[in-house]
């Protein structure tokens, strides 16, 4: 894997994809996991403790969540998830059609220029950074600039917006680039690294669909921690996608990597529900 595929994976780890599953973590994606994105505080702590979490811990992430605005509380010991909060929930929430954001390619590139946002706040800083993460940017040598092709759905103008959305400082600057040099258009092309993003889809695949085969026959505390925990590991690599054209990749790993979870999840979710909704 390149550099710029190393760091643009790291850029993740604040928010509902994070490595490492934290309490708050849990919370956020089971409450995005049910139907009506909500779930009493009992059903909360029990799936906490199949993690070895406190229920302690796991209302302490309940309560900071409702004071950053990330959950309500309609009643008494019940918890729903606010999807109006933050632009990275779309994000998750639409992983299983995210192929549709591509148009396609006439070899152009956009670019962002962010050499005049501040670093100083380091929590925009890391926002801006998954921003450019989320849509696949990389940095094209020391030129200062941001590339990927130019192939999404909206243009420049609705990627401008739509990275705003997700974090982009409001110091960068993003624009279209209609030319690059001959040297500077084959760098674009290998910023990159398409063998390891496909033998990573395929690996994963190949993961799921194990997983799959035997998630019926396990117990269900088993099977639904399994499930979460390697569910949230194939979304990241979906939702890490730089969406490149066909010119540039071969899209078939990607395109059956996001069918085999679209059809693990529906089984985990069963699972998930059936499990909590004993408590």
């Amino acid at each position: 894997m390149s550099n710029n595929d190393k760091n643009s994976n790291s850029d993740l780890e604040d928010g509902p994809l994070g490595g490492a599953l934290s309490a708050t973590e849990l919370v956020l994606d089971l409450l995005a996991t049910h139907d009506h994105r909500q779930l009493s505080v009992a059903a909360l702590c029990y799936a906490g403790q199949l993690f070895g979490m406190r229920a302690q811990n796991v209302r302490v992430a309940l309560n900071r969540l409702q004071r950053k605005g990330r959950v309500t509380n309609p009643e008494r010991g019940l918890y729903r998830l606010d999807t109006a909060t933050r632009g990275l929930f779309g994000e998750v929430e639409n992983w299983l059609r995210r192929e549709q954001r591509v148009r396609d390619w006439n070899g152009g590139w956009v670019a962002v220029l962010d050499t005049a946002v501040p670093r100083r706040d380091k929590t925009a800083w890391r926002h801006h950074e998954r921003a450019l993460a989320l849509r696949g940017f990389r940095l094209l040598g020391d030129t200062g600039l941001r590339l990927r092709p130019d192939n999404l759905s909206g243009g420049v103008d609705g990627l401008r917006k739509d990275l705003a959305r997700l974090g982009l400082a409001e110091e960068a600057r993003v624009f279209a680039v209609g030319e690059l040099s001959s040297a500077d258009e084959k760098r674009a092309r290998r910023l990159w690294d398409c063998p390891a993003l496909k033998q990573q889809y395929r690996q994963m695949t190949r993961q799921l669909a194990a997983s799959h085969k035997t998630l019926s026959r396990r117990p269900e505390t088993d099977a639904a921690t399994e499930s979460l925990q390697l569910g949230r590991a194939a979304i990241r690599l979906i939702l890490l996608d730089p969406l490149l054209p066909d010119t540039l990749i071969d899209n078939r790993p990607r395109h059956r990597l996001i069918e085999r979870m679209g059809a693990y999840q529906r089984e985990a979710k069963v699972i998930w529900m059936r499990l909590l909704d004993q408590v």
